[in-house]
């Protein structure tokens, strides 16, 4: 028996297979703040499926670096040791992999598990597939073919530094610069990104700025206003940063949008400029003329990516 889990700053899904290769059973969805740590988040979903104490392998993709032994979850209060987490967990294996990674991993076919085209076109199915997406924080993988099997990159893209296109963004820069002394593309394109931009709208209106990134959401969706133009700002910004991960990491097959957020405002992508920033790019703008993109819309994509981890030969080498 597998345990997998994908591991965000906000949430926690659990799920589990008889093997690698069966499918999923019992996903469930909780929340980070209502434990204290990680042991505890398992525990609880052990005890509330019913499952035994030892399991053969547990597979866990975390949003965060996990190169080495102690893991400290991005936007989260979880810190652990992966040594230290397979023996309280009782497995024989433990894979900790970035959620990115897991992300990836699940888009072995980006047309397939319900995923919504946003561009159609062409891409190259022998090259990489950049898979992004904003949530909690900012994601960035992308998925290799070799002969080996799929390797998916683990990188930290969400950290780079934010490059605005625009003279609004270079004032949303300006604004950002009084607060962070480094500003990356997370700290606009991702939930806190979300709230950045509506702070910076509504800079005059103090009580304004207190709303969360799904009350922005929710009233973006619900009619214009401040709220709509920081979701339409974010999403163009989206735009930008898909473009340059393409071009720097040739992801010629496609682009798979994943996160918790852009499916959700997926209705106000045609009021944004998301498409026109990655369409146009200047003197590479035929690179990305036909570049399809997806959209994906299934909320467990990252067990299912934790899940073909353990199959994988080329991440062996991270089991604990």
């Amino acid at each position: 028996m597998i345990i997998v889990s994908d591991v965000g700053g906000t949430n926690i899904r659990f799920g589990w297979a008889e093997a690698i290769d069966s499918a999923l059973q019992d996903v469930v969805h909780l929340r980070c703040g209502d434990f204290e740590n990680i042991d505890d988040a398992f525990l609880g979903y052990k005890n509330q499926i019913g499952l035994a104490d030892t399991v053969d392998a547990v597979s866990i993709a975390v949003a965060g670096p996990v190169n080495n032994d102690r893991v400290d979850v991005t936007n989260n209060h979880w810190v652990f040791s992966k040594s230290e987490l397979r023996q309280r967990l009782n497995t024989g294996r433990l894979l900790v992999m970035n959620d990115f990674t897991a992300q990836a991993l699940a888009q072995s076919d980006p047309s397939a598990h319900g995923n919504q085209l946003l561009m159609p076109g062409y891409g190259q199915p022998d090259a990489p597939l950049l898979i992004i997406g904003p949530g909690t924080g900012l994601g960035v993988s992308a998925l290799f073919r070799t002969t080996e099997g799929l390797l998916p990159l683990e990188g930290e893209g969400g950290h780079v530094s934010f490059a605005p296109r625009s003279d609004q963004e270079i004032a949303v820069m300006d604004f950002l610069k009084q607060q962070y002394d480094y500003v990356s593309a997370e700290h606009i394109v991702s939930g806190f990104g979300l709230e950045n931009l509506y702070r910076f709208i509504t800079q005059g209106d103090k009580a304004s700025n207190r709303l969360s990134a799904p009350e922005i959401g929710a009233l973006a969706l619900e009619k214009p206003g401040a709220c709509r133009d920081a979701v339409v700002m974010m999403l163009n910004a989206l735009g930008g940063v898909i473009a340059n991960n393409v071009l720097t990491l040739g992801t010629w097959a496609g682009v798979v949008v994943t996160g918790g957020i852009v499916p959700k405002l997926a209705s106000l992508i045609d009021s944004s400029e998301l498409v026109l920033r990655i369409r146009d790019i200047g003197i590479a703008k035929p690179l990305t003329a036909d570049l399809p993109v997806w959209l994906s819309l299934d909320q467990d994509a990252g067990l299912r990516g934790a899940k073909e981890g353990l199959a994988s030969k080329l991440l062996e080498s991270r089991d604990v």
